[in-house]
């Protein structure tokens, strides 16, 4: 057996090791910095667009319209963290891990609310409050990849032919 088949050219050297831990908590600070920057910037807007729709703003939205603001939540969320993944370099495909991550949340929180199971004044807080897990989560399991340097990832890479 050869050694370049056991051991991935981009594997983290040894003294590089001890980063990864620090990096992989930067990448999660940064990333809900952005997730919660947008709940509030773009929550305004989403806000003010169901006033002038609706004549009502976010709490009626949140009881009467329960999964449009669930929805809205997770767009508002989801679109300043994927905005950041890619301008740090990650690509189109984790990018779209990370927010399928984030709309199959908001889907197994609206199947019980549709059921019956799960009231409205429920699903968005549990959203919420599940978010950050679901992106750690989705973040661990490519652990190497957020633990890396910014830009070790290969979204110019994608672009080529």
């Amino acid at each position: 057996m050869r050694i370049g088949a056991v051991i991935h050219p981009t594997a983290v050297s040894g003294s590089d090791r001890w980063l990864q831990p620090k990096r992989f908590s930067r990448h999660v600070i940064e990333m809900t910095v952005a997730m919660m920057l947008g709940m509030c910037v773009l929550g305004m807007t989403f806000r003010a667009i169901h006033l002038a729709v609706f004549g009502t703003g976010f709490d009626a939205a949140w009881h009467e319209h329960t999964e449009l603001a669930v929805f809205a939540m997770t767009f508002n969320m989801t679109l300043p963290m994927v905005t950041l993944m890619r301008y740090r370099g990650h690509g189109r495909e984790r990018c779209g891990e990370m927010a399928a991550a984030m709309f199959i949340l908001a889907f197994a929180l609206l199947v019980p609310f549709w059921l019956g199971a799960l009231s409205a004044d429920a699903v968005l807080p549990l959203e919420m409050a599940l978010m950050l897990p679901a992106m750690i989560a989705v973040m661990a399991l490519r652990f190497d990849e957020y633990a890396g340097p910014h830009g070790s990832t290969s979204a110019s890479a994608e672009r080529a032919p």
